[in-house]
């Protein structure tokens, strides 16, 4: 009698238990914390008879309700949890999970290990003649805003995997010998004499002799305070490499704080239960000194996300008159008008700043500059008349798409390599030839009477 009990009882805890999750599934009547991190949530099949007869509409069901059912964040923290805690694994690919609890992304580790090269080629005489292209963009562009009194480098950013690579995990998968981007150019720029700053290099000098952390063991990129720090290594670059007085600040206190994005970015991604213990982040406080000769010239940054940190932990505002951020060349922030690239007067835009700077860690260095230095170098050496109708020639010879179309991949196409459509741009030589509206935007922004 007793068994009989407690088997209706366990049935009905089951029924009651699965009845929860339906109706969850259907009514979403609480709201679980979202999962972090980017997945594929399909839609709510259809039935057709065809899908019924040829089997896909019982695998749509199958996908949909996989991804659908209630309390399914939940479900998926726990089980995440359990792996951690027991095995100290990570089930999201993307992240590899070190020594003491330290995290990595897996193209960092990957880059360091065997070289990030190898997504985009498996021929290295091919990457360095890529890389050799760009680092010769970079010198011909500096050289030319040169003439006009603007200022372009280039930063190297730390990568956490050469920073802290006594953390990696034991790992002898990796086969292939490294091509590592960062070596390639900081040799290709010293011979070019390209302006740039390494702060992977300072961030290995700095290892074991600062009181807060260089980067965070659950994060990918730098850590706040340090990112404060390397800023101030930045501007004391810019100002000794033009003879400019910027407003300096200094780091008047660091305090223990809660993770702010993207302290704990990676961890985040392994959609725990709770957070790992033992990591301790930091803030800085900042103040500046008082002068009344400082300059605040206009700055831009054109870069990957470590500039995340800067623009959250750094008193910028008060250094520069402007700092707009072009994230991967792509998406704008912190401009006054535009949010795109495609909704201004591109070479006004170039020619409106004192200091530009393209900062990029190791990981993201095969694809450097993401086509700033090529469109640029265009714009600054030929005119406007000539690029459109080099472009409207390539879109000839595009088919099956719409002339508006044609044109946009043209574009493009003229953008990314210049060279193999202005004989000018392809010499080792500064090209001679420059846009006439030139001097009208230099007299527009600095009162400049350009000959």
């Amino acid at each position: 009698m007793m068994k009989n009990k407690i088997c209706y009882i366990l049935a009905f805890i089951t029924l009651a238990f699965f009845a929860v999750i339906f109706i969850q599934g259907k009514a979403h009547i609480f709201k679980p914390k979202e999962l972090n991190g980017v997945y594929y949530t399909p839609k709510a099949p259809e039935f057709t008879f065809e899908s019924y007869c040829d089997g896909s509409m019982q695998k749509n069901i199958d996908d949909y309700l996989r991804y659908n059912f209630g309390f399914r964040e939940v479900f998926i923290r726990f089980y995440n949890q359990y792996i951690w805690d027991f095995y100290k694994k990570a089930l999201n690919k993307t992240i590899i999970v070190g020594k003491d609890n330290w995290l990595y992304g897996s193209n960092d580790v990957e880059n360091y290990h065997e070289s990030a090269m190898y997504n985009y080629t498996s021929d290295r005489n091919e990457m360095a003649k890529k890389l050799s292209l760009e680092a010769s963009r970079m010198y011909k562009v500096q050289k030319i805003l040169k003439e006009y009194g603007i200022f372009l480098f280039m930063t190297i950013e730390p990568g956490k995997s050469f920073v802290f690579p006594e953390f990696l995990p034991e790992n002898d998968k990796y086969k292939r010998k490294p091509f590592h981007a960062i070596e390639f150019y900081r040799q290709a720029f010293d011979s070019l004499n390209v302006n740039y700053i390494d702060l992977n290099q300072w961030f290995i000098n700095q290892k074991g002799k600062t009181k807060y952390p260089l980067f965070p063991k659950s994060g990918l990129h730098w850590s706040h305070v340090a990112s404060v720090y390397a800023f101030d290594t930045i501007v004391k670059y810019i100002e000794h490499e033009n003879g400019m007085n910027l407003n300096n600040y200094s780091v008047v206190g660091i305090h223990p704080c809660e993770p702010e994005k993207p302290d704990d970015d990676i961890e985040k991604l392994l959609n725990l239960m709770r957070p790992i213990k033992g990591n301790v982040y930091y803030k800085a406080e900042t103040e500046f000194t008082e002068d009344s000769t400082v300059v605040t010239p206009k700055y831009l940054v054109v870069g990957d996300s470590y500039n995340w940190n800067i623009l959250k932990s750094v008193p910028i505002g008060g250094i520069f008159e402007k700092s707009p951020y072009w994230y991967y060349n792509s998406s704008l922030f912190h401009h006054e008008k535009y949010k795109s690239l495609d909704e201004f007067d591109y070479l006004d835009e170039i020619l409106r700043y004192k200091i530009i700077n393209l900062a990029y860690s190791p990981a993201q260095l095969f694809v450097f500059s993401n086509g700033f230095l090529p469109k640029t170098l265009l714009f600054l050496c030929h005119d406007d008349e000539e690029i459109d109708s080099v472009a409207n020639e390539i879109a000839k010879t595009i088919d099956n798409i719409s002339d508006e179309e044609k044109l946009k991949n043209a574009r493009k196409t003229l953008f990314s390599e210049p060279e193999k459509y202005f004989k000018d741009l392809s010499t080792n030589d500064i090209p001679v030839k420059r846009n006439k509206r030139i001097k009208a935007i230099m007299k527009k922004y600095y009162d400049i009477e350009i000959d």
